[in-house]
């Protein structure tokens, strides 16, 4: 196991750790620890399938039992995403907690994201993994692996977008009072990832195993169907409030 791969570990023990820590009114502490678990769980394991499936379902379908080592690399964070949902969802199944708890434990891992999702972007950059496009401007980076021109920064876009600046948005959501609602916060948080995400793609290489479709990244098209996903749940959270109103 190389330092990247501890550094991920690093990165996914810290996630844990924020989640049970953060202060709640509404969460118990035996229910944050379950929670914990169960997100925790999720987040690995579905940014792994969400990899294998989106990325590289050949490679893994003639290599199944590569799909377990993950020290190797390969995450996906809308698989992610994805496996977090479940990982909550089955906790509130098992604990027998209401609806509202499973949007708040939601919103829990979207705040605690905006510190895990740019150090794991700050992992990608000192790894010398997914980096930017080719370039001529003078911060451009030489990247190990890649060839002998100057590229992008780009996971340092990334960390900057996904973490201060989205921070900034939900803190303005804040401001104006949108995110009293139960899911309001994770609702907020994917529709501003997905637009900094779709917006940075532009400066990042294509992964070679996928290449572009009509000019856009594979990321791009996810996030795309993030943003959909993102309006479609707030308008329907506010139907639903002003129905009970």
């Amino acid at each position: 196991m190389d330092i990247g791969s501890l550094s991920y570990g690093g990165v996914y023990l810290l996630g844990f750790v924020l989640y049970l820590l953060m202060p709640s009114l509404v969460f118990p502490f035996s229910l944050k620890v379950n929670y914990s678990l169960f997100a925790a769980n999720g987040a690995i394991i579905g940014g792994r399938l969400g990899y294998v499936f989106f990325y590289e379902p050949v490679y893994y379908l003639n290599n199944p039992f590569e799909i377990i080592e993950l020290w190797k690399g390969g995450m996906s964070f809308h698989g992610g995403v994805l496996g977090l949902v479940a990982g909550c969802l089955l906790c509130t199944y098992l604990t027998k907690s209401s609806r509202e708890l499973f949007f708040r434990a939601l919103d829990r891992a979207c705040l605690i994201a905006l510190v895990i999702i740019p150090l794991g972007r700050c992992c990608n950059y000192l790894n010398g993994e997914l980096w930017g496009r080719i370039t001529q401007v003078p911060w451009g980076v030489f990247f190990e692996g890649a060839d002998d021109n100057p590229r992008h920064p780009v996971q340092l876009y990334e960390a900057f977008f996904e973490g201060p600046m989205l921070g900034l948005l939900l803190y303005f959501m804040y401001q104006r009072k949108l995110l009293k609602r139960p899911l309001t916060i994770s609702c907020y948080y994917l529709l501003g990832y997905s637009l900094f995400r779709f917006f940075t793609e532009f400066f990042r290489e294509a992964d070679s195993m996928v290449g572009y479709f009509h000019g856009f990244t594979l990321g791009q098209i996810l996030c795309i169907a993030g943003i959909f996903i993102s309006v479609f749940l707030l308008k329907k959270i506010g139907r639903e409030f002003v129905e009970s109103s």
